[in-house]
């Protein structure tokens, strides 16, 4: 059974740290907690020795001696510290050598990023690629600028990642994300736009072109420009998806209007063409199979290597600790499941900490969601936001650190004011 949640909301000077220790000197002393069964993460190694230190340093400071001596048992460090130091615990029934050798955040990055290179260079890129340049998603706005269909890659390979998504998972994802975002689009015409907008441009030539010889109106040429430009790439298959919404919402001179509406109609149907539709589904499932394809040559080198990354480790860990002999053993040892930097939780890490608080006797959560900073490793406030109002129904509390100890007292002055007739 999960113990009920102690949810502890700490802004930034609220004294957290001071908190903590004070919290592990009080269940220590009183004999609810032992040293061994502490087990507490933190986002960076920095952040879990000064936790460590604190709460030894409070230890002494009460003249609990013997227990701040056995505070360094305590499984304190980073959450894939800690998933480590378990990994190796349990590597048997997790099928792992208990020498493992994890790829630390440099060298996991450099591998993925030659990955998706191997994945990008495959004859498969090519149709994505043009379906990209159809959309307008092939190229950066600025130049230099990394275009839109390498950065939604990369989210998508990392999302992955941070939530434990095979490849297969991966290329399952395309078909079912078309089908969700196609459902907020119009129904396809069952009319030939192309021809339409094709006959409505080809009747209006005429008229535009000696409009454009005989007014000085620079927005007469534009117009005539944009539209013989739309011409050339419907008839290459060439052109781009936004082109029809610019035509669309393109202006000439007021007395043109009668000539060019039939233009602005055909146009402004661009969400009902059946080849958008078409690619925008083939974008979709393209880019999901490259970023499946990433996957799999990640994974690949890393077994070359024998090594793990942080992903690796939090996911592994998550299937051992349904290990009925894991759980017997977490069961007996756990007393206190204590998380801190709550805000910066991923979806596979919230899910291990779930898994961990069922077998903890007491389960402390500490977190600020102003302070939150590692949303490009996958994590999400709104799980945390989440937490918080399931709280009750669960069982459990929150508490508010309300006081800043970084903020200096405000002095008052009065100030005295002299008239002079």
């Amino acid at each position: 059974m999960t113990a009920s949640i102690r949810f502890i909301s700490a802004g930034a000077g609220s004294g957290k740290t001071t908190t903590l220790a004070k919290l592990l000197h009080e269940e220590l002393v009183s004999g609810r907690v032992r040293p061994t069964g502490v087990l507490a993460t933190t986002f960076t190694n920095r952040a879990a020795t000064e936790l460590r230190e604190r709460a030894r340093g409070y230890l002494i400071e009460q003249r609990a001696f013997a227990l701040a001596t056995a505070i360094g048992s305590a499984r304190i460090g980073t959450v894939n510290g800690v998933c480590g130091q378990l990994l190796e615990r349990f590597a048997f029934e997790a099928g792992l050598s208990t020498e493992q050798r994890v790829l630390d955040e440099p060298s996991a990055a450099l591998l993925l990023r030659r990955s998706l290179g191997t994945a990008v260079e495959r004859d498969a890129l090519r149709g994505l690629l043009e379906t990209a340049s159809r959309l307008s998603l092939r190229d950066g706005v600025q130049p230099g600028e990394e275009p839109p269909w390498r950065s939604a890659l990369k989210t998508l390979v990392n999302l992955a990642r941070c939530n434990g998504l095979s490849a297969g998972t991966l290329r399952e994802c395309g078909p079912r994300n078309a089908d969700r975002l196609l459902a907020l689009f119009p129904g396809p015409s069952a009319n030939d736009l192309d021809v339409t907008l094709i006959e409505a441009i080809r009747t209006a030539l005429p008229a535009l072109e000696k409009a454009a010889q005989t007014t000085a109106k620079k927005n007469t040429s534009e117009y005539l420009k944009q539209v013989r430009q739309v011409l050339d790439g419907l008839g290459s298959g060439r052109l781009a998806w936004a082109d029809w919404s610019r035509l669309a919402n393109a202006k000439p001179e007021a007395g043109l209007l009668p000539v060019t509406v039939p233009i602005a109609t055909a146009s402004s149907a661009v969400a009902h063409h059946p080849r958008l539709h078409e690619d925008v589904r083939q974008y979709l499932i393209q880019i999901f199979d490259v970023a499946a394809s990433t996957l799999d040559s990640y994974d690949e080198s890393k077994r070359r290597l024998g090594g793990l990354d942080f992903a690796d480790q939090e996911r592994l860990l998550l299937d051992v600790l349904d290990h009925p002999e894991v759980q017997e053993s977490l069961t007996d040892e756990l007393d206190l499941l204590l998380v801190d930097e709550f805000q910066d939780t991923s979806p596979m890490q919230l899910a291990l900490f779930v898994k961990l608080a069922r077998f903890a006797k007491q389960v402390v959560w500490v977190g600020d969601i102003k302070q939150a900073i590692y949303g490009f490793r996958g994590s999400d406030t709104r799980l945390m936001k989440s937490v918080i109002g399931a709280l009750p129904s669960m069982g459990g509390v929150q508490e508010t650190l309300g006081d800043s100890w970084r903020s200096r007292p405000c002095t008052h002055t009065r100030a005295h004011f002299f008239f002079f007739a």
